[in-house]
C-alpha cells in the first residue's frame, strides 16, 4: 500500500463529508454576496478538525483496547486499523493529529483576523477540545454515552455556525440554528449504526455508548430515531418558509435509511451485512445533504 493510500485510510477521508455538507449548506444560507477567501479558510478549518479527531480517536480507542478486539478492517467501523496492523505508529498518528490542529487554528486565526472577530478563535478552542476529548482522557465523551451528542453538536450546528460567520460575520439567526440540526441527527445516526457491530468490542473495554445502553438488538431503534428527527425537522423548515419546496428531495433517501435500519434489526451480529448498513446510512446523509444544499443556493427563506 502506497504512503498516500495509507494516509487516506488512517485520515478515513470519505467521512469528511460528515463536516464538508453541513459547512457548504451554512454558506448556502448565509445570505449575502458569497465570500470564497472566507469560505476557503473556514473549509480547511473544518476538515482539518474532523481529520485530527480522526486520527486521535484511533490513538484512543487503540489506547484503550476496543480497536484490538477484532483486527479485520472494516473500513466503516472498528477504527482504520492502520495501527493495528503495525503500517503507523500511535506516535505518527498523534503528531499528524496536532499538526492539523494546528492547521485549523492558523485557518481560524487568518479568518479571525479578517473579520476582526478573536471570539472566533475560543469557538476553534471549543471544537477541538470536543472533537478530541471524544476519545481521549480525561472527558473521553464517547466512553460516557456522551459521545453522540457530541458528534451531533460537532456536525451540525457548530459547522453551520462556522460557515455563517465567515460569511457574513454573525452568528446563525434562529431559524438557521433550526436548519443545522437535520445534519446534526443524520450524523448521529451514522455513528448509531456503527456502534451496533462495535458493540461487544466496546463493552469488553468499558466503552459506554448508547447502543450498548439499549442493545444491539435495538439499536436500530435509535438510528430510526435521529432520521426521524432530521427528516421531520426538514419538513418543518419547508413549513415555516425556512427552506424550499427542493428540499423535500432529501425525504427520497428514505428507502435507504430503511433498508440500513432493517439489516441492523435483523443483523446485528453480522459484521459483513453491517458494513452495507454502514455504507447506506452514509449515502443517506450525503444525498439528503446535497438536496439541502441545492435548495439553499436556489431559496432564499425568512430566517
Amino acid at each position: 500500500m502506497s504512503a498516500a493510500r495509507l494516509w487516506l485510510r488512517a485520515l478515513r477521508l470519505p467521512f469528511a463529508t460528515a463536516s464538508l455538507l453541513p459547512y457548504v449548506y451554512g454558506a448556502a444560507i448565509a445570505g449575502g454576496a458569497f465570500r470564497a477567501g472566507r469560505f476557503a479558510l473556514g473549509l480547511v478549518a473544518v476538515l482539518a478538525t474532523h481529520l485530527a479527531a480522526n486520527l486521535i480517536n484511533d490513538v484512543a480507542d487503540s489506547a484503550s483496547g476496543a480497536d484490538w478486539q477484532d483486527l479485520r478492517s472494516y473500513r466503516f467501523f472498528g477504527g482504520s486499523k492502520v495501527i493495528q496492523e503495525g503500517r503507523l505508529s500511535a506516535r505518527a498518528c498523534r503528531r499528524a493529529a496536532a499538526a492539523l490542529a494546528v492547521l485549523a487554528a492558523l485557518s481560524v486565526l487568518a479568518l479571525a483576523w479578517q473579520l476582526e472577530r478573536p471570539a472566533l478563535l475560543a469557538g476553534l478552542a471549543a471544537a477541538l477540545l470536543l472533537g478530541w476529548g471524544y476519545s481521549c482522557p480525561p472527558l473521553q465523551l464517547s466512553y460516557r454515552r456522551l459521545g453522540e451528542a457530541t458528534v451531533f453538536l460537532l456536525f451540525g450546528p457548530a459547522a453551520v455556525a462556522l460557515a455563517v460567520f465567515a460569511q457574513v460575520g454573525r452568528p446563525p439567526a434562529p431559524g438557521q440554528w433550526l436548519l443545522s440540526l437535520p445534519f446534526g441527527f443524520m450524523t448521529a445516526g451514522i455513528l448509531l449504526a456503527n456502534e451496533v457491530p462495535d458493540c461487544s468490542e466496546d463493552a469488553a473495554v468499558g466503552k459506554r455508548t448508547l447502543v450498548g445502553w439499549i442493545g444491539c438488538e435495538r439499536g436500530f431503534v435509535l438510528f430510526g430515531a435521529a432520521a426521524a428527527a432530521a427528516y421531520l425537522l426538514i419538513v418543518a423548515g419547508v413549513l415555516l418558509g425556512m427552506a424550499g419546496e427542493l428540499a423535500l428531495l432529501a425525504l427520497g433517501t428514505l428507502p435507504l435509511v430503511w433498508r440500513a435500519a432493517g439489516i441492523l434489526r435483523r443483523r446485528c451480529r453480522d459484521k459483513a451485512e453491517l458494513v452495507r448498513s454502514s455504507r447506506l446510512a452514509v449515502a443517506a446523509h450525503a444525498l439528503a445533504g446535497l438536496a439541502l444544499i441545492a435548495d439553499a443556493w436556489t431559496w432564499r427563506g425568512s430566517w
